[in-house]
């Protein structure tokens, strides 16, 4: 059931978290991606936070565009073809498959998983794409900007560790806002997939008996959450929306509900990822890899 706060002048927020009202919340018309800092001093610290993702031309990631920005359904429409080429794309990036299988499979790797999958996810993008340790550096940095509270998120502005994390991942993106978004933010959901696979591998003959698709049912994760802001007051299916209220889409609680994997991907939605396909092909894969040495059936 959706829950909401409303602290005059504080905050002013509803949850939502069953699958029903995740989809219906996240389709209706008066909930946008943009946030207006209205509602309170909460409503504003959660704006000012996404704001920095928009560039000083005033572009903006493609993970924040509303659903009527004339740009929005272009790009996704354009990034979703081009990674819906699944086989040539997995051949693209079967080295750094064959290191997360290896890892899953022994638990040990030359370098660190992040850099491994943001590695793999910038090659969908661009073939040469080559990670590092400050590159994945820089993700954490901005997963953790997102997360932080008030006196961290302050230092991590303060510091300058916000904007040198911002342009080396735009760097490392060539200025490629989709795959600065899916090299920094929306990778972290493949690195715990990885890791809950490490984590079943490790038990019994789970490596040799499970099948990718059933490996991808256990360990497929979606964003914990995802933030919006009701626009207008009005009813979105069951849920009850206040104008100017922050919403948070619990979407990985919602999907445990609903174990469907396009839930985790909003498959059936306006805002659908683009990667919707490629990522459990990508998993697949992996799974697949770490059986080849246990002698597991495919």
């Amino acid at each position: 059931m959706a829950f909401t706060i409303n602290i005059p002048g504080i905050i002013r927020l509803v949850a939502v978290k069953t699958p029903d009202e995740v989809l219906a919340v996240n389709d209706a018309s008066m909930v946008e991606r943009s946030l207006s800092g209205r509602g309170g001093l909460v409503n504003r610290s959660v704006a000012a936070k996404l704001a920095v993702f928009r560039t000083a031309d005033g572009d903006i990631w493609p993970a924040f565009r509303d659903r009527l920005d004339p740009l929005r359904a272009a790009h996704q429409a354009a990034l979703e073809a081009a990674l819906s080429n699944v086989g040539p794309l997995l051949r693209r990036i079967a080295p750094e498959i064959a290191e997360l299988g290896g890892y899953v499979r022994d638990g040990a790797a030359h370098r660190s998983t992040g850099v491994i999958v943001q590695q793999a996810v910038g090659r969908l993008f661009f073939a040469d794409y080559a990670a590092s340790e400050e590159s994945y550096d820089a993700a954490r940095t901005l997963q953790t900007w997102l997360s932080a509270g008030p006196l961290r998120a302050f230092w991590i502005r303060r510091s300058g560790a916000l904007q040198a994390s911002l342009d080396r991942i735009m760097d490392f993106s060539r200025g490629d806002m989709a795959c600065a978004h899916a090299t920094a933010l929306a990778m972290d959901n493949i690195v715990r997939s990885i890791e809950l696979m490490r984590r079943l591998a490790r038990h019994g003959d789970n490596l040799a008996k499970i099948g990718p698709q059933d490996a991808i049912a256990h360990t497929l994760r979606a964003p914990a959450r995802v933030v919006r802001e009701a626009r207008d007051g009005g009813r979105a299916g069951p849920v009850r929306l206040r104008a100017r209220s922050l919403v948070l889409l619990a979407v990985e609680s919602a999907r445990r509900q609903r174990p469907d994997p396009g839930f985790a991907f909003f498959a059936s939605a306006w805002n659908r990822c683009p990667a919707h396909s490629i990522v459990p092909a990508l998993l697949a894969d992996v799974w697949q890899a770490a059986r080849t040495d246990t002698g597991g059936c495919a």
